[in-house]
């Protein structure tokens, strides 16, 4: 099995088949027992969900859309539905699988991580010229703002790469397979690169809390509008009743 880091993938020990319960069941339902043996039995129709598990720092948050019994799903949702809980047991499963066929998926696997450790390669020597010119801290302070969700993540390594990455290298993340893992991982690099700035530097710390509580009075005014709006049309409905 892999893990997955910035600069690497390492491999570590373990357990192969399927996971079991207490007195040797299988922990999942029919349904994701069978979806897991489509995927054993025909692992090249199942690259991108396989090239997913491997690098998106957050598999079940991604946008990779499986069939499931007789539904369609994002990994979130088969999640909740099919109740695979932890989800980390079912997606040992899928690089279980990979890792049976590691001769099928080792060039393209080699391919993504070289295409990634560029990326944030890149992205650091970017950043680190950007910062001394005094033009990073808009892009950081959004990354150091940004949640750790990988839809916004994912947004902000969108946003973030034309900024930092030669055109080349950003059509080539666009082209790849698994371009939401690249982004998403752009995003993250960002964002701790961001809290680690903060950490060394206390004006840009001062700069991250003052837009921080910007957007919070924001958020606050919104809030207000939007109740004095809606207590507006209370009124209204209330006058316009016999």
């Amino acid at each position: 099995m892999y893990i997955s880091r910035y600069d690497t993938l390492e491999e570590v020990p373990t357990l192969y088949g399927f996971f079991a319960g207490p007195l040797g069941e299988s922990p999942f339902s029919a349904e994701i027992r069978e979806f897991l043996k489509q995927v054993e039995n025909r692992p090249r129709d199942f690259r991108k969900l396989l090239l997913t598990v491997t690098f998106h720092p957050k598999p079940m948050e991604s946008n990779i859309k499986v069939t499931i019994g007789k539904g369609t799903f994002v990994l979130l949702d088969a999640s909740l539905f099919f109740n695979l809980e932890p989800p980390v047991i079912f997606l040992d499963e899928l690089r279980r699988i990979r890792d049976k066929f590691q001769d099928t998926f080792k060039g393209q696997i080699e391919a993504e991580l070289q295409l990634r450790n560029e990326m944030i390669r890149t992205a650091g020597d970017s950043a680190t010229r950007l910062l001394l010119q005094k033009k990073l801290q808009p892009m950081l302070v959004e990354a150091s703002l940004t949640e750790d969700f990988s839809l916004f993540l994912c947004k902000l390594g969108l946003s973030s790469a034309q900024k930092l990455l030669p055109a080349a290298l950003v059509q080539r993340i666009r082209n790849s397979e698994v371009s939401e893992a690249h982004l998403t991982n752009l995003g993250k690099f960002l964002r701790r690169y961001g809290e680690v700035l903060q950490g060394k530097d206390s004006a840009f710390k001062d700069l991250v809390e003052k837009e921080r509580n910007r957007r919070r009075q924001v958020n606050e005014q919104k809030e207000r509008t939007r109740k004095l709006e809606e207590e507006r049309k209370k009124r209204q409905q209330r006058r316009r009743r016999p």
